[in-house]
């Protein structure tokens, strides 16, 4: 599951962040890091038996559940059971999470945006959690935990260090669009796959964060994934940052063809989006990963892409690529991906019931 939604929050600059901590490892403005916030809120979301907590049967997830056992009916675990039922889950939890001062403190340092607030039942709602989560942090001496791991997330960092730092590199030249600070944020605890979420802060300099989940065991570890599965992974997630706020943008444009929605409705249900804006801003990078795909593994694996994208319902996929084609061959007139944005948008005045009648017809 990708982002919902973003929230613009105030950042302090990350040129103030200690260059002794040994779990993060700036390259330019790019920092990839293990972050005690997230980790916290993974541990909680694992005794709680949250869906979206990482499948593979790492160690790593094995010590943390032998670590928390006696702490499974915490009051933090049993608030944010009900919490995550009731609609505080997804993009929400861990960019309220990082919203926070670390633990044990868990102070707020940035306003939240309205529909995180919303989605975990209000401001008293989501200030009950934060203090039942700052109870969790000391009561199952969550920084004695975080503290022995150490050594497991340097190499974690030291792992996808390179890719990420080139698979950001390669996103801010094509969409010709600055992303301010980076920050990947390695979850070993997360699912397969990713989150991101932009902060912004008074000298209008942004932030861009991006949560990512493990998708393999390797000799016992838990593994990123090599450049082929994190490359786009980092993208998609850094993508939304631009695409998400250029789409709002241009709401007329999108509310005028939201009809198209209905066919797609069911497919794109189950890859978890529920709004017409969601599945542009989705179907839009996505075009953009394959287009990245190309440039550093080739057509062919960048067809193989689209393909599958397809599969799953993206139907606009292959005509959004034709006009990041035309992009490509004429940046000298397009200094930037806003500058074709409207022309993005007029794709999706094709209609999806024929663009799924067209795919009907060429499996059969």
């Amino acid at each position: 599951m990708r982002i919902a939604a973003l929230s613009l929050l105030a950042l302090v600059s990350q040129a103030c962040a200690p260059m002794e901590d040994v779990k993060t490892v700036p390259v330019s403005r790019t920092t990839v890091k293990v972050d005690q916030r997230i980790e916290l809120m993974g541990v909680i979301q694992l005794l709680s038996g949250y869906f979206l907590v990482s499948y593979l049967d790492s160690g790593y997830k094995r010590d943390a559940a032998s670590f928390f056992a006696a702490c499974s009916d915490h009051a933090a675990v049993t608030k944010f059971s009900k919490l995550s039922a009731a609609g505080f889950d997804f993009n929400n939890v861990p960019e309220a999470f990082i919203s926070l001062s670390e633990p044990p403190e868990l102070q707020p340092r940035f306003p939240l945006g309205d529909s995180v607030i919303a989605s975990a039942g209000g401001a008293e709602s989501l200030g009950d959690f934060w203090a039942s989560a700052r109870d969790f942090a000391q009561d199952c001496r969550f920084e004695e935990f975080y503290a022995s791991h150490q050594s497991e997330y340097e190499r974690m960092v030291a792992q996808s260090r390179p890719t990420v730092v080139a698979s950001t590199s390669s996103l801010v030249a094509y969409l010709g669009t600055p992303l301010g600070s980076t920050q990947v944020i390695l979850g070993p605890l997360l699912h397969d796959g990713g989150f991101a979420s932009r902060i912004d802060n008074e000298g209008g300099q942004a932030a861009a964060f991006a949560f990512i989940g493990p998708n393999a065991i390797t000799a016992g570890s838990v593994d990123f994934g090599d450049a082929a599965r994190l490359q786009p992974l980092v993208a998609h997630e850094f993508a939304h940052t631009v695409i998400n706020p250029l789409t709002a943008s241009h709401a007329s444009r999108v509310a005028a063809t939201a009809e198209n929605f209905g066919p797609l409705r069911d497919a794109m249900r189950r890859e978890g989006y529920s709004s017409w804006d969601q599945v542009i801003n989705e179907s839009i990078i996505r075009a953009i990963t394959s287009r990245l795909t190309a440039a550093d593994r080739g057509e062919e694996a960048a067809n193989a892409e689209v393909a599958e994208e397809v599969k799953r319902g993206f139907v606009y996929v292959p005509a959004l690529v034709d006009e990041l084609r035309r992009y490509e061959k004429n940046r000298s007139a397009n200094a930037d991906i806003a500058d074709i944005y409207p022309s993005l948008l007029g794709v999706f005045r094709l209609s999806s019931a024929e663009l799924l009648s067209s795919l009907d017809v060429s499996s059969r």
